[in-house]
């Protein structure tokens, strides 16, 4: 190849001259053709023609085709991407919505929670405020009873004191009891209505 294309070069000037002279003593019009002129144009671009197709053309076609491959490849990864992030769009929504009835799930069993620690410090309290009657109650009776044993001792000893001043004697320890316990005896019915 590259030997035809030095013949064609040594070619083109040693027929190029003859026809610049003639170009040089003519003087021909703007719309003359000059047929040698004609043919080596057409010979050379020939010549160029088929250089260009057989090195540079499959270069060129090459890059346009890898560019066009390359474009095509981004294209697709671009369609990709916007799926991609259509999908993880969607699945933020999905995860916001989740996580909202999650929080309304959460709100409302803390409700329900809060409802129920409420009714059980509500029955606690009632529980405590009814043992304090309780006890209370408890207490008073406790009182109360330790006053009428009391009351019934001081009873009973005045009984014995009585009895003492109009016995004129004194009664010995056994006596003294059996008799407190049949005064008892008698006054507790009278205490107790």
């Amino acid at each position: 190849m590259r030997r035809s294309l030095i013949a064609a070069m040594a070619l083109v000037p040693a027929t190029a001259l003859p026809l610049l002279a003639q170009e040089h003593e003519e003087k021909p019009g703007l719309l003359t053709v000059n047929t040698g002129l004609t043919v080596w144009t057409i010979v050379i671009f020939l010549i160029v023609l088929a250089i260009l197709a057989k090195f540079a053309f499959p270069k060129i076609l090459g890059a346009v085709e890898e560019r066009e491959r390359h474009l095509a490849d981004l294209a697709a990864a671009a369609e990709k991407d916007r799926a991609e992030a259509a999908a993880l769009v969607e699945e933020h929504r999905r995860l916001v919505d989740e996580t909202r009835g999650k929080v309304q799930e959460a709100l409302g069993e803390a409700r329900n929670t809060a409802e129920k620690m409420r009714a059980e410090l509500m029955d606690q309290a009632r529980r405590e405020h009814d043992e304090l009657l309780a006890r209370g109650r408890a207490e008073v009776a406790n009182e109360r009873a330790g006053m009428l044993e009391q009351v019934r001792r001081d009873a009973a000893e005045l009984a014995m004191a009585a009895a003492e001043k109009l016995v004129r004697r004194s009664l010995d320890g056994d006596d003294n009891r059996r008799l407190v316990q049949e005064y008892l005896a008698q006054v507790a019915p009278v205490a107790r209505a």
